[in-house]
């Protein structure tokens, strides 16, 4: 089976039945400083958030994490590790989601340059401290991981 995107109003409409899954990339650097893509669409349009994506029908854990890392930065991702699982019940608009957040480190991807913007994010950025306007449960998400 080959996952492949749900149109967009099935998406929604998978909200009313179930919690929907996300994967969501940690990506740090040695320096302390967290990437954090800016989101071109609602929800959310403008904020900051980490990048991610839902996971298809029939796709592995590792797979969507792969998928996201290209698609949102450009990136092949060597090896990730699950580092917290979050229930996020009501502060996306669409519905319930719970998120797998894996971490990606320094030498675990290959990217050389900088980020461009690829796929739904209209900006690519590190940061030292959290931007104000941070998007869904990410701030809670990256406060309980030790990110502030």
């Amino acid at each position: 089976m080959i996952p492949k995107k749900l149109p967009y109003n099935k998406f929604l409409e998978s909200f009313k039945y179930a919690p929907r899954l996300a994967i969501n990339l940690l990506v740090t650097r040695e320096d302390g400083t967290i990437l954090l893509t800016k989101r071109k669409k609602p929800p959310f349009a403008g904020s900051w958030h980490l990048p991610g994506s839902f996971i298809l029908k029939g796709e592995s854990l590792m797979d969507c994490v792969q998928r996201v890392a290209n698609e949102e930065l450009g990136l092949k991702v060597k090896n990730a590790t699950l580092v917290g699982v979050f229930d996020d019940i009501d502060s996306d608009p669409r519905g319930h989601v719970v998120d797998l957040v894996y971490q990606i480190r320094p030498g675990l991807f290959k990217k050389a340059g900088p980020f461009q913007p690829v796929g739904d994010s209209s900006e690519i950025k590190f940061f030292k401290k959290l931007p104000k306007n941070i998007g869904f449960n990410h701030r809670e998400t990256l406060k309980k991981l030790g990110i502030r």
